[in-house]
């Protein structure tokens, strides 16, 4: 398959996901008269590009994928994979749109750490103690901001000056899980002692990284000769490259990801990438591959080879 003929699919997954999602990854493979492995590539790369989203929660090990007007749909599709106590969770979470932890039975606060497709932390400190609440997915930050309030003014009637000092990283608290999305709220001295709740920060924004710097002195300090690059994204590049030998300089494409983890379809994809071009591929990326995927490598993806940015 060509480069642009693989474009033009993901295109099409693209729009399909927007018109029936949220979907399993065998669906459109079906659709398509694809495999599984390279239809999840794909769908790998369109979420790595923010154009869809994946769920936390599986179906038969397989996340749903989806567009965020899509979100809604979620629960009900989901509901059934999960456990009955997770399954009470939601439901509770659902009805009461905000839980305080502290108020939680012991298996919904081992629950709500692992919606975390419905479930979103939000944590403050008031007065020196802690507080974590839980936010239903859907509802908005003014609503949020509200409902919070209400249960703060009947906990912390008399406030002092500075109701919220700090505020604390959640991942800091919930390390279960570090990726979990952060929601946080940041208190300021009221104007009105029934007022506490001033403003809502969503979702901490990082720098990104530098990763094509990263990659390209990567490749310099292995005497890697870049001849061509392509961008692709912030954090995806494709280069062909020389690699010194001692039958002298051999050609290469280079497929650059920036990513934790990578499976079996991401190297099935850059492989093809690389074999359209009539080239060995490397693949080059910060991240690891798993234990099945460099099994898959060895055994079907012939002359390719993957280098880890240490």
């Amino acid at each position: 398959m060509s480069p642009n003929r693989i474009l033009e699919l993901k295109e099409k997954i693209f729009d399909y996901v927007q018109r029936n999602g949220p979907l399993l990854p065998s669906v459109l493979a079906k659709e398509f008269r694809s495999t599984n492995i390279f239809i999840s590539a794909l769908l790998s790369e369109l979420a790595s590009n923010k154009r869809i989203k994946i769920s936390r929660a599986k179906i038969g090990g397989s996340p749903l994928y989806y567009c965020k007007e899509q979100e809604s749909k979620l629960p009900d599709m989901l509901r059934n994979s999960i456990g009955q106590k997770p399954r009470e969770a939601l439901d509770l979470l659902r009805e009461k749109k905000v839980l305080r932890d502290r108020d939680c039975l012991p298996f919904e606060r081992v629950a709500l750490r692992e919606l975390m497709d419905f479930a979103i932390p939000v944590k403050l400190i008031i007065n020196d103690t802690e507080e974590l609440f839980w936010k239903w997915y859907l509802i908005e930050d003014l609503e949020t901001k509200d409902l919070i309030g209400k249960q703060l003014e009947k906990l912390y009637p008399q406030p002092k000056s500075e109701l919220a000092k700090e505020i604390i990283n959640e991942s800091e608290v919930i390390k279960e899980d570090p990726k979990i999305k952060e929601t946080r709220i940041r208190e300021e001295k009221p104007k009105h002692k029934k007022k506490f709740l001033q403003e809502v920060l969503v979702e901490k924004k990082e720098e990104p990284t530098d990763f094509e710097r990263i990659v390209i002195n990567f490749l310099k300090k292995k005497e890697i000769k870049i001849l061509e690059k392509k961008i692709l994204g912030k954090k995806e590049f494709n280069f062909i490259v020389q690699v010194p030998s001692t039958l002298g300089d051999l050609s290469y494409f280079v497929k650059a990801r920036h990513k934790k983890s990578f499976n079996e379809g991401d190297l099935l994809l850059a492989f093809t990438e690389g074999q359209n071009m009539k080239l060995p591929t490397i693949f080059v990326s910060s991240g690891d591959i798993t234990k099945k995927a460099n099994e898959y490598m060895t055994k079907n993806l012939k002359g390719m080879s993957f280098l880890k940015i240490r």
